[in-house]
């Protein structure tokens, strides 16, 4: 390990510690509050329906890297997608800066001889169709709410990061200097792929509305545990603004950094950072404990596994 990669794993672990020592703090200080939330116990019906909207999820993000990599040359099934998903997931809880995607490229490269160059520019072009995606809905749950002083910033920001990621899969790769980015090359090389495949683009953009969706009724069920409603719009936003929260790679899982936005966002519509913060912990155990189950089972699955050419 480099003394660069160092100083990253330290500032991950560093700023993880923080991001808990402040929410211990904040859970102390405000406890009463978070007592009363807790008085009624989560039903058997509640836990079951979080865990299969959560699997749900997992399963749709799993279609979606297995759709990308394959138009790129990886022919993954849909059992050694999901695999090859939940594994790298579970790895996030462990390795910062979205270490399991490193782990995913690795293991494509090795096993179906995928460029390096190739899993970057797909994975480059699904994050920012993902992104176009929740602004979209994001704006559109917004809109269906009653007027409030952080309502018109929130339209504009989602307006916003629509129209920019639009404008760049629509005109990035016109630009002579963005293909030598390395970065805005790769998602140029990426998006070209999916865009000369408009059978391909349209079960993308499917399937990331159903996860949107489906992510959405999940945060109504994590308010709805604590007796809290969360109206389906208001869960659109919510699931937006965890999914923009993701970019920022500082801490293994985004742990902390996701909370700090879900309060964030929580307050814009109204909600206590304790509401907040229990539906999103809520949210984050259920999701763990998936992954944690499936990740064993798609190492092993993985490791049992020839490459092609031994087959």
């Amino acid at each position: 390990m480099g003394q660069r990669d160092k100083r990253r794993a330290y500032l991950s672990v560093g700023l993880t510690l923080a991001l808990f020592a402040l929410a211990a703090n904040y859970i102390y200080t405000h406890w009463p509050e978070f007592r009363a939330l807790l008085t009624q116990p989560i039903g058997a019906k509640t836990w079951l329906k979080l865990i299969l909207g959560l699997a749900a999820t997992l399963v749709l993000n799993s279609e979606l890297l297995r759709l990308g990599v394959k138009a790129q040359g990886a022919p993954l099934d849909f059992k050694e997608g999901l695999a090859l998903n939940m594994s790298t997931m579970a790895a996030n809880y462990f390795i910062p800066f979205k270490g399991g995607a490193g782990l995913r490229a690795y293991y494509l490269v090795a096993r179906w001889r995928l460029p390096l160059t190739a899993f970057l520019s797909q994975l480059l072009a699904i994050s920012v169709v993902s992104l176009i995606t929740g602004s979209f809905l994001a704006f559109f749950g917004l809109l269906a709410l009653e007027p409030s002083r952080a309502k018109g910033p929130l339209l504009a920001y989602f307006a916003g990061t629509f129209l920019l990621g639009g404008a760049l899969l629509l005109w990035l790769g016109r630009l002579k200097w963005a293909k030598s980015h390395p970065r805005l090359g790769a998602l140029i090389q990426g998006w070209d792929v999916f865009r000369a495949n408009p059978k391909l683009l349209g079960r993308l953009l499917s399937l990331q509305t159903m996860y949107f969706i489906i992510l959405a009724a999940v945060n109504s069920q994590c308010f709805a545990a604590f007796q809290v409603e969360l109206s389906f719009n208001k869960a659109l936003f919510f699931s937006a603004v965890q999914i923009h929260s993701t970019i920022i790679n500082l801490t293994p899982a985004g742990l902390g950094v996701v909370e700090a936005f879900a309060v964030l966002a929580g307050q814009a519509l109204g909600f206590s950072p304790a509401e907040a913060l229990l539906a999103q912990g809520l949210n984050r155990v259920v999701q763990l404990a998936l992954l944690l189950a499936s990740g064993w089972w798609g190492w092993f699955y993985l490791k049992g596994l020839k490459r092609p050419i031994d087959s």
